[in-house]
């Protein structure tokens, strides 16, 4: 009942995967979004950017951006 901010801690976050992630970013940037993480590529090859909400909540913005195998970023299988 609610909100990130209220509590002082986040709750969740949402992943919305867009075609052109680098305009969404600069436009929401240019809005003056509170901006986490700036537009940059992960080691599994997202291209992705990070922003919080008025609420608190945080949204991760993501491109895919380039195929590699798990072995070339270090990925493990957990054992069972």
């Amino acid at each position: 009942m609610a909100t990130p901010a209220q509590l002082g801690y986040g709750t969740q976050s949402l992943t919305i995967f867009l075609d052109d992630v680098d305009s969404h970013f600069q436009r929401t940037k240019a809005a003056g979004a509170k901006i986490l993480e700036e537009l940059h590529e992960t080691i599994y090859g997202e291209l992705q950017y990070a922003a919080e909400d008025l609420d608190g909540h945080h949204w991760l913005f993501s491109r895919h951006a380039r195929d590699l195998s798990p072995d070339a970023w270090g990925a493990k299988i957990a054992n069972r």
